[in-house]
């Protein structure tokens, strides 16, 4: 799915000429674990991320984002992670964010990646007062609601997706699985970035109603009413989300799909305690999102469905290299599914429970919606 991504990035490379640029500015950074370069030749531009509140470890947004930073180290395009090389900076709180920028500002990087809906403001305070410094920010299409316009700047990269697309697909999925006729979701916080998730498996399910003659519910989301909505009010606190998981339990969910930074780790030990899975002692399954859940929370492997992928590392990375090939375009890219942007995850545990009707349904349903045919929401 993530081919037609990297044929743009082919495309654009191939109009530079300009060879990647070398860091060697001087700092005191604590960038964490380091990395150390094959040779003694240190290449690519000097890359510095600045997480959201959920931090790097969050096996999900800021950890797939942070992984595309080391995959443009990787390929030559940033510097690797080490001492005056590329690092992060976490943020504590709202607070962190312009000293976290002010940091990485001092310390010559040479292009900053901000991740999340809630550094807006933040990275369109900077990015246009440091035009030398190539900007990457992740989840975030800069729109001025007062005049009614987008918002651009030459050195800014806007990078977001159309999950509402991968989670119809997810939803779709559920309603086909689950025994209790009831599925749920619930997110961090009803941000744009979140909710676009909630509403495409909301769509999914009823698509899958209307043509399945099924009556799936779904509890914590409706795009009609998206002030009933179900959120936890934070991205971190796994009680917070072990709690509300466990309410989406009592009422008869089997499946739930948490949309937000660790919250879906919260979930998990709720469906733990009741010995859920897929082979459990209790049919359940959660959804992930972001990332495959079942390869970065490996942990409890037997609970994931599948997950609505954002390819943010790759997207990432091939904002580091545009950059570094001095072929850097700003303004907004999109990821969809019909250029791998956006996709759903294997079944892995569940492959065997989830029917080869359906799986071939979900193909269909991909394409339908990659052609037009198909348009999610209407």
């Amino acid at each position: 799915m993530r081919k037609n991504l990297l044929l743009l990035l082919s495309i654009l490379l191939s109009f530079s000429l300009l060879a990647a640029a070398c860091g060697d500015d001087d700092g005191d950074a604590d960038p964490g674990t380091t990395t150390a370069p094959d040779d003694d030749t240190a290449t690519g531009l000097k890359t510095c991320l600045v997480t959201d509140l959920a931090g790097i470890d969050d096996k999900s947004f800021n950890a797939t984002a942070w992984q595309g930073v080391l995959d443009a180290a990787a390929n030559g395009d940033a510097l690797a992670e080490g001492d005056d090389g590329s690092f992060f900076l976490e943020s504590g709180t709202e607070a962190d964010w312009q000293p976290n920028i002010d940091q990485m500002i001092q310390q010559g990087c040479e292009h900053i990646v901000t991740v999340g809906f809630a550094l807006d403001a933040v990275t369109q305070a900077n990015a246009p007062t440091n035009p030398d410094i190539d900007w990457t920010i992740v989840d975030v299409d800069f729109f001025d609601f007062e005049a009614g316009e987008d918002v651009t700047y030459d050195n800014v990269r806007e990078l977001t997706y159309q999950t509402d697309e991968a989670a119809f697909l997810a939803g779709y999925v559920a309603a086909s699985v689950t025994e209790s006729g009831i599925v749920g979701t619930f997110g961090g916080a009803n941000f744009p970035t979140v909710s676009i998730f909630m509403d495409g498996f909301f769509w999914g399910v009823q698509h899958h109603n209307e043509t399945k003659g099924t009556d799936v519910q779904v509890l914590g989301w409706d795009p009609a009413n998206p002030d009933t909505g179900l959120f936890t009010g934070d991205f971190v606190d796994l009680d917070i989300a072990r709690a509300t998981a466990q309410s989406l339990l009592d009422e008869g969910a089997d499946v739930i799909m948490p949309v937000g930074g660790q919250i879906n780790l919260g979930a998990a030990a709720a469906m733990e305690d009741l010995g859920m899975g897929a082979s459990g002692d209790v049919f359940g399954a959660l959804i992930g999102v972001d990332t495959d859940a079942f390869i970065s929370a490996p942990e409890q492997a037997n609970l994931w469905l599948t997950s609505v992928e954002k390819s943010m590392d790759l997207s990432v990375a091939e904002s580091i290299a545009a950059s570094a090939a001095g072929a850097f375009e700003s303004g907004n890219i999109r990821g969809f599914l019909s250029n791998g942007g956006v996709g759903i995850s294997p079944f892995h545990d569940f492959d065997g429970i989830v029917s080869d009707e359906t799986k071939a349904e979900v193909a269909q349903l991909e394409q339908d919606i990659i052609d037009g045919t198909l348009v999610v929401g209407s």
